[in-house]
């Protein structure tokens, strides 16, 4: 099993020096950066874990250094590593939900303040960068007010765009961006990289957690983490036998914990994996469950991430996304 001593490990974006796979990615933006062919907008898109945010912050400090290393991992001991790492950099900020004041969208307010970030030429020199960490996480409003600032860059203005959904961006934002599309890791390549993270004491647990990452490194780091493990419980319960008295106690666990991004992600996981098995089999029947399925999973989704972007994820909507995930199991 997992050595329960380990419960947290530390993937902050902007602080961690592992970024791996997607080389294709990295290799591209350092010959763009170093042959000054920047792009004024880049849509870091795929599911959650590939080390999008990881690849923004190092390009921003490789930028913003000025460095004329061969690679963009320059090392936190740099001044603009320092400053960036800081949030102090006077040419560099980050759009993020704001969690300390129980913010569950990136607000209008926030987009105005980089509008105006951007109304000033940079302080040290070279470009003014932006992370956007998630277009997900932007309601109606912030998202329009950004695409403002999008249809006309201000002059070395440059933006790295977060998505965990590439199907939900809006037409607008994906034209003037330049989509770099994260590909997720092979089962060996999370292993591997477990392996070197955490001590192994048997084979099962880990082989559940690969599973479960459904090729993301984050998720898998997530599931490791002692916190992590209630909800995990939770869906194999509910994908098991679940009363309704359950389902009301699960209701009320996801509302008042900050579980839910998780919940929904690995059920939508275990739901895949029910097709998967499913299509294996090849009979008329199956086929017919699979698209059952496939509707139901999309009208889960639906539900979920028109929630996230009106805010309007209340007590009823999380209910009516259990009853679905259950609902699948009946089919």
């Amino acid at each position: 099993m997992i050595n329960k001593g380990i419960t947290k490990l530390d993937n902050t974006s902007k602080v961690t020096s592992d970024f791996i796979g997607n080389n294709n990615i990295a290799e591209f933006m350092l010959n763009s950066i170093n042959t000054n062919k920047l792009h004024h907008a880049y849509l870091l898109s795929g599911v959650k874990g590939l080390g999008k945010a990881t690849f923004a912050y190092r390009c921003a400090k490789y930028i913003l250094s000025d460095s004329i290393e061969k690679d963009m991992n320059i090392g936190n001991s740099v001044k603009a590593s320092k400053l960036i790492e800081s949030e102090s950099h006077p040419d560099f900020m980050v759009l993020k939900k704001d969690i300390e004041n129980e913010k569950s969208l990136i607000e209008i307010d926030q987009v105005r303040d980089c509008i105006n970030f951007f109304n000033h030429t940079p302080i040290l020199g070279g470009y003014k960068i932006c992370i956007i960490d998630s277009l997900d996480e932007m309601n109606i409003n912030s998202t329009n007010a950004l695409l403002k600032i999008l249809e006309e860059p201000p002059l070395n203005s440059l933006f790295f765009i977060i998505s965990h959904n590439r199907d939900a961006i809006l037409p607008t934002i994906k034209s003037r961006c330049l989509n770099l599309q994260f590909k997720k890791f092979s089962n060996d390549e999370i292993e591997g990289f477990l392996k070197t993270k955490i001590s192994i004491d048997e084979l099962y647990d880990l082989s559940e957690i690969i599973d479960l990452s459904n090729g993301s490194i984050g998720r898998a780091l997530e599931l490791i983490n002692e916190d992590s493990q209630e909800i995990n419980l939770k869906i194999r319960k509910l994908f098991n036998e679940y009363s309704d008295e359950d389902l009301y106690e699960l209701e009320n666990f996801l509302r008042s914990s900050n579980k839910l991004d998780m919940f929904f992600e690995l059920s939508i996981v275990k739901i895949d994996k029910l097709i998967r098995e499913l299509s294996l089999k090849g009979h008329k029947y199956e086929n017919e469950k699979i698209d059952k399925f496939f509707h139901i999973r999309e009208k889960i989704q639906k539900i979920y991430y028109e929630g996230k972007k009106y805010n309007n994820l209340n007590n009823h909507i999380i209910l009516d996304l259990i009853l679905l995930i259950k609902k699948s199991l009946y089919i």
